[in-house]
């Protein structure tokens, strides 16, 4: 391993760079078996939330992302396990899910909080 050249005390912008280029110990994350695209649906349980509701998302390198298209900004992570974690955020609302991806397919919890809560379940096929 070589030793650093990064300066200690650098503004923050500089700093991040530095790390960006420091070498494989700070590499992006490999490649995920849940890669891929999928078609996300949600259906509330309870509290004043409508639906169901369907979000197409993407999984590179094992993070979560929108597929664009729905005004929706998605993102979490899915561990190499299967487990899911992340945040869908619309306008205002922003709403937590869980869950756990096997094989093609995969189904969890969401929720909202705020001023009119709900939650439900959701399931994801991956498309392709």
């Amino acid at each position: 391993m070589t030793p650093s050249r990064c300066p200690v005390r650098m503004p923050i912008l500089s700093t991040a760079l530095c790390l960006a280029l420091a070498g494989p110990a700070l590499a992006a994350p490999a490649a995920s078996r849940f890669d891929g695209s999928w078609s996300v649906v949600a259906t509330a349980e309870t509290g004043t939330c409508t639906g169901p509701y369907r979000y197409p998302i993407v999984i590179r390198d094992g993070l979560v992302d929108d597929a664009g298209g729905n005004d929706v900004d998605a993102s979490g992570r899915a561990a190499a396990d299967g487990r899911i974690t992340g945040t869908i955020r619309s306008g205002l609302a922003s709403v937590s899910v869980t869950g756990r991806l096997r094989g093609s397919a995969g189904s969890g919890r969401w929720s909202l909080a705020g001023i009119s809560p709900c939650a439900g379940r959701w399931t994801a096929r991956r498309n392709g």
